[in-house]
């Protein structure tokens, strides 16, 4: 991953988490003491979508600490995947809590102080737009990482000017939940609007209950998808892939494909080559063009032709 990259999207995460901080504490302040579940809920939604930034901040830190390190064997890219996790189960807990909340408010409602809710949601939306402008220009963004070994036709870049135009999906985790709580911000207004204008109270916690089980369904998609990469699940989709751009030059021993972030996985395949104008480096370069690859092995196990190696 580019450094520079990094270096910009850090202080941009930082300024974002500062913003975020403010605008929490008083939207939860703010909803506690004017009884608005919606905004309340909103503040709590802000406060999971701090940690999450603050998760990415601090993991562009151990990447860039790490990034020469020979300790991880296929690179840092796990560092955002653990941090993913860590904060989805934390958002998860935040969402379960806010649909009891809800329920409890729907069947015991309160009065709510609808011209201070309405003001401080209003900033809270004004704050994530300002977010979104700020880590906008750079979502998208190109990096590459390169490092290779010849034994046994190991390499760790085959084809390194598809990882150029690959994303950050640690920054794009940060920057969609931006967008999440732009929206979530959105639903508290219109809750609160018409609660004013339309007596239309019970608005509030139903929309309450909405904004928690969008975080617990968010939470749970997040937790599914990091604990595959984590626990270094078969990627069948692209081993299918592989399998079939590869069938008709080489009889296919072994081949293992599994994730090493988000967005790259790693691959070690054990094959007999059988097309005679087929090399090692042919099967290898075709291996690289079927997703995003961070490390192929091939071992031969056997040739047709004196020029295979």
């Amino acid at each position: 991953m580019d450094i520079n990259h990094i270096k910009q999207a850090e202080k941009k995460t930082f300024l974002v988490i500062v913003l975020t901080l403010v605008t929490m504490i008083a939207e939860i302040a703010v909803g506690y003491f004017t009884h608005s579940m919606a905004l309340f809920a909103d503040g709590c939604h802000m406060g999971t979508h701090a940690l999450a930034l603050s998760l990415t901040f601090f993991t562009y830190i151990l990447i860039t600490r790490f990034a020469t390190s020979d300790r991880f064997a296929f690179g840092t890219g796990k560092f955002s995947t653990l941090s993913g996790f860590a904060s989805s189960i934390l958002l998860g807990l935040t969402g379960i809590f806010i649909i009891f909340e809800s329920i409890e408010r729907l069947f015991h409602p309160e009065q709510i102080g609808f011209n201070e809710a309405i003001l401080v949601a209003i900033i809270g939306l004004v704050v994530n737009a300002l977010s979104i402008l700020i880590m906008g220009d750079n979502h998208d963004h190109n990096h590459g990482h390169k490092h290779s070994h010849d034994n046994e036709a190991h390499d760790h870049d085959i084809d390194s000017h598809k990882k150029e135009h690959k994303e950050d999906f640690n920054f794009k985790a940060a920057y969609m939940h931006i967008l999440a709580d732009a929206l979530t911000s959105i639903f508290a207004i219109v809750a609160l609007l018409a609660g004013k204008y339309f007596n239309w109270i019970f608005l509030d916690p139903v929309v309450g209950f909405i904004g928690g089980t969008v975080i617990c369904i968010w939470a749970y998609n997040l937790i599914k998808s990091t604990t595959a990469i984590l626990v270094d699940c078969e990627n069948k989709d692209t081993k299918a892939k592989i399998t079939e751009t590869i069938k008709n030059d080489c009889s296919i021993e072994e081949l293992h494909v599994w994730a090493a972030s988000e967005d790259n996985v790693n691959v070690i395949a054990k094959v007999a080559i059988t097309n005679t104008e087929c090399t090692a480096d042919d099967i290898k370069h075709k291996i690289a063009e079927t997703a995003a690859i961070n490390s192929i092995t091939v071992e031969i196990t056997s040739k047709v032709c004196p020029e295979v190696h």
